[in-house]
């Protein structure tokens, strides 16, 4: 596979660079985690170290070549060469084989429940990007070691977080808040009052137990 299933795929799921870029300037994240990445290769133009994480065959051969790196390369908007980490694996086993509190942000956008295996691999006061198509966002809320820092909304073709109004947020319109078990049983989000386009999380630090 070559540059150009990287550049097609991009065209596919349509521009998250405004997405990753937003994300970047607010959290100051260096090293990146992105299980269920597939062909997403846009968080490497924002971030120096991004470790992807994939289960498909295709993303494999893909990550594993030398378009990735050279594409990075020619749209990074930082000093210093891109490090590309591929790892290949399903996630709710892999994760459990890298390293603790190793990373800085983990990226969860439409690969299921990904931060109830990632959350061992951020360091204390890490960051969580999730979005609500598989509900993750809804499983990170009723996370207690998780709380939400920020929102992006998607408007002018442009992605823009914001702080503000935060309380206002992953309300359910039908109250109560589904379950972690309801959440599961339907692989989808929650319909809520005020959905946004991505959902930031902030790790909380560190128990004894935890």
């Amino acid at each position: 596979m070559t540059e150009q299933d990287f550049t097609a795929y991009g065209d596919r799921i349509g521009d998250r660079t405004t997405l990753y870029r937003a994300v970047a300037s607010h959290t100051g994240a260096r090293r990146v985690l992105y299980p269920g990445s597939y062909l997403d290769l846009a968080p490497s133009s924002v971030w120096p170290d991004v470790t992807y994480l994939d289960a498909d065959h295709r993303a494999r051969r893909a990550f594993q070549g030398p378009g990735a790196t050279a594409l990075a390369t020619r749209h990074k908007e930082y000093a210093g060469q891109p490090r590309i980490t591929f790892v290949p694996g399903d996630y709710t086993r892999t994760l459990a084989e890298l390293p603790e509190a190793a990373w800085d942000l983990v990226i969860s956008l439409y690969a299921g429940p990904v931060s109830e295996h990632a959350t061992r691999c951020l360091r204390p006061g890490g960051w969580l990007l999730a979005n609500n198509s598989h509900a993750d966002a809804g499983l990170a809320h009723l996370d207690p070691r998780y709380r939400l820092a920020a929102v992006l909304r998607h408007r002018a073709g442009r992605h823009h977080l914001t702080t503000d109004g935060l309380d206002g947020y992953l309300q359910p319109e039908r109250p109560p808040h589904p379950s972690r078990e309801q959440l599961h049983a339907t692989g989808r989000g929650a319909a809520y009052t005020h959905p946004a386009a991505a959902y930031l999380f902030r790790l909380g630090p560190r128990t004894r137990e935890g």
